[in-house]
């Protein structure tokens, strides 16, 4: 891959940007090499966790904009990374780190446990330069409308401690603890069992927009299958016998 390295170490996927030299600033060629990774993640059943980093200076610079922009725009909502992780219901770790900017915060706001550096800020500067940051109408659903208008209205810069303390992100660590952090956490999904991990993300991301009827449905078949699965009688045996779980992941 030109823009990403992907790499897989035991149960963990690593998926890193890799345009240090643009701040990993993110093109289409990017946009479709991170989609890819996300893709051979969720397929891939030797894999429970993936770690998500950025190389270099900073996370990410956002949108590469350096070719400008096009006389006449037309949006076509392709976006072939946020498109995969939205299909992907095994837990994705972000390891922040320095500037985490406009599509670079997307991304990072994408995964489900956010660990950052006490030195990183989250901007989405685009009504600086007369553009509608693309995901405005998705942010009010992850945090609090005003912190939403803070970020997307005013463009304003939001430290790691704010971010912290509005919830944006889970943990604040010293930059050369990041990816050890990101480590232990996905140490831990990888104890747990992936069948009930991955069927609990799956209903919250399906149920996340939804009326009760609907999320009812979801759960109950969510629940249902994850319920008569192999890891569950294997936990519950585990449990009784007082030994190791070894988890059958199905």
């Amino acid at each position: 891959m030109e823009t990403i390295i992907y790499e897989k170490k035991g149960q963990v996927a690593y998926v890193t940007l890799n345009r240090p030299d643009k701040l990993n600033a993110m093109n289409d060629v990017m946009h479709r090499e991170l989609g890819e990774a996300w893709a051979d993640f969720r397929d891939d059943d030797t894999l429970r966790v993936a770690i998500l980093s950025g190389n270099g200076r900073c996370f990410s610079a956002g949108a590469d904009l350096s070719a400008g922009a096009p006389e006449k725009y037309t949006y076509t909502g392709e976006f072939p990374d946020i498109s995969q992780t939205q299909k992907v219901y095994k837990p994705i770790i972000s390891a922040l780190h320095s500037h985490v900017v406009g599509y670079g915060l997307w991304i990072a706001l994408d995964t489900d446990i956010r660990i950052a550096t006490e030195d990183t800020s989250f901007w989405l500067p685009e009504p600086q330069w007369g553009i509608a940051t693309i995901p405005c109408a998705w942010f009010p659903k992850i945090m609090p409308w005003a912190i939403a208008s803070e970020l997307l209205l005013l463009a304003e810069r939001i430290s790691a401690q704010r971010a912290y303390d509005v919830g944006m992100i889970n943990k604040i660590v010293p930059e050369d603890r990041l990816m050890a952090e990101a480590e232990k956490i996905a140490e831990r999904f990888c104890e747990l069992s992936p069948v009930a991990v991955q069927g609990m993300k799956e209903s919250m991301i399906r149920a996340s927009s939804l009326d009760y009827a609907a999320v009812d449905h979801i759960t109950d078949t969510v629940q249902t299958r994850v319920m008569n699965s192999e890891d569950r009688k294997e936990g519950s045996k585990a449990f009784l016998e007082k030994r190791r779980v070894e988890w059958p992941n199905k």
